[in-house]
């Protein structure tokens, strides 16, 4: 079937690709709980009914996957993975529309997980059906929705891929921000992670007695500040990733308000530079109580090909310089030196060329190449499974987690179409 042909189907699927994202939003799968049980369900429904066959997949019975497959006649695989647990909605009184109603309103879909990224696995689910219905196909396409994405994939894609699940010879993450129609982008990788947790340690004495105890929060305090100045810390990515880092900046450059300079700033240094922020803290027993603990924990995200255990050896040299007592540096998760953050692929790759090829074809618009600020499954589909994976996703820029989270109809189509049409193009 021609590419004209597909994209003709694709724009009729407007009402079913907004409703689906609706009925995804609907069901709360979002952490601590993180249960995908219901959206599974719901997918596998879908699946049925269209005749497109499924499978579940689950480690934990609350956390199950699903992948939806449609045979091809060659021997050539492509996946598709996305996530359909959600980050927490925060207060509900910061949303103009209930969090989990799943309003569509101002052709846009609206609610937890819209725009990150239950909206992208509704047209991800289209295009299952659309290339379902097809007489034939070139390659096997498997559409996996999976659980765990917004904790490190622990019983979603890591598992899956940890457990030999994932066998493809290319992958399309369907997570990120693909820029729409007007400044469609590429996400050759994403960032990774070096996680930190400040413990501070005092001692107890009663509230109207401080002088006789050492105050834990008081010393967490004055010890965040020094884990912050990893701001400052070069970091060592690769030479060849230059271009991505620099088209990078380009892009989000583009999609940052005119004016925001100390924005632009701030996103251009952490390229460069570990981005970290202290988004946990703990402490305290009771009121009249002099803590003898407490601790916080840090989000540091460094561009890929960095290595974490330079970052956190670092930080533990620069809470030690503070001179503070008390204070300890833990890494949230296990690096040895051979370890690099985040993942990214080759940007002169053939997959690259015609992923490029095929989004530019239905855009009509010259496509970026860049790096995702955020982490995705493409770290456990690329280091763990080792298949070559790039990312594409409908989500619009800056309202993944954020309240009146939204995304455009238009961009659901679009993801429609991109995820129909490759699968039917790749060589």
């Amino acid at each position: 079937m021609s590419l004209d042909n597909i994209l003709k189907i694709a724009e009729g699927t407007t009402d079913e690709v907004a409703e689906l994202t609706s009925g995804l939003v609907k069901f709360n799968s979002a952490h601590p709980d993180g249960f995908t049980d219901e959206c599974v369900a719901y997918i596998k429904a879908y699946c049925d009914k269209h005749g497109i066959e499924n499978e579940v997949h689950a480690n934990d019975p609350k956390k199950p996957n699903i992948v939806a497959r449609v045979k091809g006649t060659g021997d050539k695989r492509v996946l598709w993975v996305g996530h359909i647990d959600v980050v927490p909605e925060g207060k509900p009184e910061n949303w103009t529309y209930p969090p989990y109603d799943g309003v569509i309103a101002d052709d846009c879909v609206y609610g937890r997980g819209s725009s990150d990224m239950k909206g992208s696995c509704a047209a991800a689910m289209v295009s299952a059906r659309i290339l379902n219905e097809l007489e034939s196909i070139p390659n096997t396409v498997e559409f996996w929705f999976a659980s765990d994405e917004e904790i490190g994939g622990g019983e979603g894609a890591r598992w899956l891929a940890k457990s030999g699940r994932f066998k493809a010879d290319v992958c399309v993450i369907g997570d990120g921000n693909g820029g729409g129609p007007t400044a469609p982008s590429i996400d050759l990788g994403c960032k990774g992670g070096a996680g930190v947790k400040l413990i501070a340690r005092g001692q107890t004495a009663h509230g109207s007695t401080p002088y006789l105890g050492k105050n834990a929060i008081t010393r967490l305090i004055n010890g965040i500040p020094w884990v912050e100045k990893i701001d400052d810390f070069e970091l060592d990515w690769p030479d060849d990733l230059k271009s991505a880092v620099e088209g990078s900046i380009e892009y989000y450059k583009g999609t940052t308000p005119t004016g925001a300079d100390d924005i632009l700033k701030s996103m251009e240094h952490n390229f460069y530079t570990p981005s970290v922020t202290c988004n946990i803290i703990h402490g305290g027993v009771k009121i009249n109580v002099v803590p003898d603990y407490a601790e916080a924990e840090f989000d540091i995200r460094l561009t890929p090909g960095s290595h974490p255990t330079k970052v956190v050896d670092r930080i533990k040299e620069l809470v030690a310089k503070s001179g503070i007592e008390g204070l300890e540096v833990v890494a949230t998760r296990e690096y040895s030196a051979k370890d690099y953050a985040g993942y990214y692929e080759s940007p002169n790759s053939s997959f690259a060329d015609q992923f490029k090829a095929v989004i530019n074809a239905i855009t009509d618009k010259p496509v970026n190449m860049k790096i995702l600020t955020g982490g995705t499954d493409g770290i456990s589909t690329s280091k763990i499974a080792g298949i070559p994976s790039l990312g594409y996703g409908t989500s619009l820029t800056g309202q993944a987690h954020q309240p009146d989270e939204r995304v455009t109809i238009e961009n659901l189509v679009l993801g429609v179409k991109i995820f129909t049409a490759f699968p039917l193009i790749y060589k």
